[in-house]
């Protein structure tokens, strides 16, 4: 069994696929807006080497000030891009970003309006098939 060390305390998710190297940590509760605006990445193939950090809340590019809190790693039912939720209060504005989860690179920011503290975006194959 191995032990891993994370960024700092107030995780709330991790997450990996069958597919994947990676396996996912957020901090959305961490104090420090560095830590909770952002996700530690570790290579399953090499946990020794400890973890990447991936500035997700950086990358949805909010114009709005606030938390930013990023949560909730889902991957997509391929198993090669991982979904973010980057929250805010309800009435700033917040997103979804998405990773290629082979580079580890922006793929995408999702933005609109109707998207208030987007929590809780599950992949329903990977729930119902229990792929993880």
């Amino acid at each position: 069994m191995a032990k891993l060390k994370g960024p700092g305390g107030g995780a709330l998710f991790i997450k990996s696929h069958p597919k994947s190297q990676h396996l996912y940590s957020d901090t959305p509760l961490n104090p420090d807006a560095a830590v909770s605006q952002s996700v530690a990445v570790f290579d399953i193939k090499n946990l020794d080497k400890g973890y990447t950090v991936l500035p997700i809340a950086e990358w949805a590019g909010l114009k709005d000030d606030g938390a930013k809190r990023v949560v909730q790693p889902e991957f997509n039912k391929a198993g090669d891009e991982v979904w973010f939720a980057v929250w805010s209060a309800k009435n700033k504005e917040s997103a979804l970003v998405v990773v290629d989860d082979k580079t580890l690179k922006l793929k995408a920011v999702i933005k609109d309006p109707r998207l208030i503290t987007p929590t809780g975006h599950f992949n329903i194959y990977n729930t119902q098939h229990d792929v993880y």
